[in-house]
C-alpha cells in the first residue's frame, strides 16, 4: 500500500466494497432516468403543462449525468485509489440528486413546492467541486 499526500490509500486492484453505494446509486439513477424518459415521453407529455414538462426533462437529464458520474466514482474507488474526497463527492451527488430531482418530480407528480431544488442543486455543485479537488490531489504511487 502507498499513502499519498491527500490521504488516499492505493491498493492493488482496490477493495471489493469500495464504491458500492456510488455504484448502486448510479445504476439505479440510470434506471430511473430511462424509465422517467419513457413514461414522460409516452404517457405524461400529452397531459403535462409546459413548465412541468420542462421540469421533467431537466430531472431526467440530471439523473442521467449524475448516474454516469457516480459510476465513474465507483469505478475509481474499486480500481485502486480511495479517499475521503472521493467518498464525499459521491455522497454529495447522491444527496443532491435526491433533493433536486426529487423536488422537481414531487412538483410534477404531487404538486409539492420545489423548495428543496436549490439545496439539491447547490449540493450537486459541491459534489462536482469535491470531485475536482480529488482529481487535483490524486497522485499515482
Amino acid at each position: 500500500q502507498a499513502i499519498m499526500h491527500t490521504g488516499e490509500v492505493q491498493t492493488p486492484g482496490g477493495r471489493a466494497g469500495e464504491g458500492t453505494t456510488a455504484g448502486i446509486s448510479g445504476a439505479f439513477f440510470g434506471l430511473a432516468a430511462t424509465a422517467l424518459a419513457a413514461v414522460g415521453s409516452h404517457a405524461l407529455a400529452p397531459i403535462l403543462q409546459p413548465d412541468d414538462l420542462r421540469r421533467l426533462v431537466l430531472a431526467v437529464a440530471l439523473l442521467f449525468v449524475h448516474a454516469l458520474a457516480l459510476l465513474l466514482i465507483a469505478a475509481l474507488a474499486r480500481s485502486a485509489v480511495t479517499g475521503l474526497l472521493l467518498s464525499l463527492a459521491g455522497a454529495a451527488m447522491i444527496l443532491g440528486v435526491l433533493l433536486f430531482c426529487g423536488s422537481l418530480l414531487g412538483k410534477i407528480l404531487l404538486g409539492w413546492p420545489t423548495t428543496l431544488a436549490p439545496i439539491g442543486g447547490t449540493t450537486l455543485m459541491i459534489g462536482w467541486l469535491v470531485l475536482a479537488a480529488w482529481f487535483a490531489g490524486a497522485r499515482r504511487a
